[in-house]
C-alpha cells in the first residue's frame, strides 16, 4: 500500500497552521474494527455471521472508547459516527442499536452510516475541518486527498507515514501534535 507522503505532510502541516479550537474540528469514527472488534485476525468466519440477526448488535466494544469519546466529546469536538453497511435487513438498525448502548451521548443525528460500496469521504460536508479514525487504507488517503487528516486504527502496529493508533487513548496525543488549541 502506497502513501502519498508529500500530500499527507502537507495537509497535516495546513492544519497545525490553522490552531483549530475543538468546536471548528468533527472527528469521524469508523465502527468495525475501530470502535468495536468486527473480525478477531481477519476471521472469515465474520464474514459469514455478518449477514446474521444479532451480529451487528453483539459484537465488543474495545474497553478504552466509551471513555475516550466521551472526554473528545466533553473537550468540544464534535464526534460523528461514520461507518458502512451491507445490504442485509439487521445492519443499520442494529449498528444504531450498538452506538446507543455503547456511547449513549451520540444523539441519532450524529451516526453516519454509508451503503456498501460508496465513498465514505463523500458524506464528510467539510473535509479540512475533519479527522477521520478509520482501519481501512482507502479512506485514510481518501481523507488525506479532500484536505482532512486520517488517523489509521492498527492492530499490527507496523510503521506508516501516517497517524496511528492501535488503542484510541492515543487519540490525545495525535491531536495535540496537530496544534488544536483547548
Amino acid at each position: 500500500m502506497k502513501y502519498n507522503i508529500k500530500l499527507i505532510n502537507q495537509v497535516i502541516r495546513d492544519f497545525q497552521q490553522h490552531s483549530y479550537r475543538p468546536q471548528e474540528i468533527t472527528i469521524y469514527f469508523d465502527m468495525d474494527n475501530t470502535l468495536c472488534l468486527f473480525s478477531p485476525y481477519g476471521d472469515p468466519d465474520s464474514l459469514r455471521k455478518m449477514w446474521h440477526k444479532g451480529f451487528y448488535r453483539n459484537l465488543p466494544c474495545f474497553r478504552e472508547v466509551p471513555y475516550v469519546l466521551k472526554e473528545l466529546k466533553n473537550q468540544g469536538f464534535n464526534i460523528k459516527i461514520l461507518s458502512s453497511c451491507i445490504n442485509s435487513p439487521y445492519c443499520v438498525t442494529e449498528k444504531i442499536e450498538w452506538v446507543l448502548n455503547h456511547l449513549p451521548f451520540i444523539p441519532p443525528e450524529d451516526i453516519v452510516l454509508v451503503p456498501e460500496g460508496e465513498d465514505k469521504i463523500a458524506y464528510i460536508p467539510t473535509p479540512k475541518r475533519s479527522i477521520l479514525v478509520d482501519d481501512f487504507y482507502k479512506n485514510i488517503t481518501g481523507i488525506y486527498r479532500v484536505g482532512g487528516v486520517g488517523i489509521k486504527k492498527t492492530f499490527s502496529n507496523k510503521e506508516r507515514p501516517i497517524p496511528q493508533v492501535s488503542n484510541l487513548m492515543g487519540i490525545f496525543s495525535i491531536l495535540q501534535q496537530l496544534n488544536i488549541k483547548k
